[in-house]
């Protein structure tokens, strides 16, 4: 998930701070408690878990920036619901386990190679190197994305810094609010949301965004949605029968991106 969620916060704390602290202490056990049932946390349960009084479990929900405990329950209950939808949705269609694993191992291969297959039939290059060309022209490049999207342009990002070509990507839906607000005329923006879902969170920003003299670019599987029409340009990562090989093909499409780029600029 992203790390402005509540357990991108704890996990942040328990990387900074040292070991022993109660903060730390705090933060472990309620990292452990991510996949139990969130509304049974009570403040004074989770003091005597971590052998500390209540007034420490106060101070620390407002270290990690909520204003009181019930409100940073309520980030952990947002936090396990948000993840129990986006593994039962991406999670069941690869079965191992059964007794033809063997040839469900293979079919979901075959599924993903046909998604690669589809990818290259769309893929034109020469619309690949212009957006190189204004990836490196451009003085102010954006990059947006959440989940498994986000960690491909995080890693798009610093690929492009060891280049010498500096873009902004910010982890979370907050930090990309603020990022939205952010952006200057002239701008390249580009999008990458395999299926559509981004704009389900940020609709009423990219509107905005249309209206401004951006260049904006979307990377998506679904070319189907209306709110595509908004974008200057679309790149298609070509279809599949299956939901879990978008990340494949947008990991692939990032590949050459990078390659290309760094073919004619590096």
């Amino acid at each position: 998930m992203e790390k402005t969620s509540i357990v991108g916060k704890l996990q942040d704390l328990v990387i900074s701070t040292t070991e022993g602290n109660i903060n730390t202490t705090i933060a472990r056990v309620l990292l452990k408690k991510v996949g139990h049932d969130a509304p049974d946390i009570t403040i004074e349960s989770l003091a005597d878990e971590c052998f500390t009084s209540t007034a420490s479990i106060s101070r620390f929900s407002k270290k990690i920036g909520y204003s009181k405990f019930s409100d940073m329950k309520q980030a952990f209950i947002e936090y396990q619901s948000d993840t129990a939808k986006f593994i039962n949705k991406n999670n069941f269609e690869l079965t191992i386990g059964e007794a033809d694993s063997e040839r469900s191992l293979s079919h979901y291969i075959q599924k993903i190679a046909h998604s690669f297959l589809s990818l290259e039939e769309n893929l034109d290059l020469t619309q690949i190197d212009a957006l190189c060309r204004q990836i490196h022209d451009t003085e102010d490049v954006y990059f947006f994305g959440t989940h498994s999207s986000g960690l491909l342009l995080e890693q798009f990002q610093y690929q492009l810094f060891s280049c010498g070509k500096y873009v902004t990507y910010f982890n979370g839906r907050m930090n990309q609010r603020k990022a939205f607000q952010q952006i200057t005329k002239n701008s390249l923006v580009i999008i990458l949301s395999t299926d559509g879902n981004y704009f389900l969170k940020f609709s009423d920003l990219l509107f905005d965004l249309s209206s401004k003299d951006n260049y904006t670019v979307l990377i998506t599987q679904n070319i189907q949605m209306r709110i595509a029409n908004i974008f200057d340009e679309v790149l298609y990562l070509g279809q599949s029968s299956i939901k879990k090989a978008a990340p494949y093909q947008a990991q692939l499409l990032i590949d050459i991106l990078y390659s290309r780029y760094y073919h004619l600029y590096s």
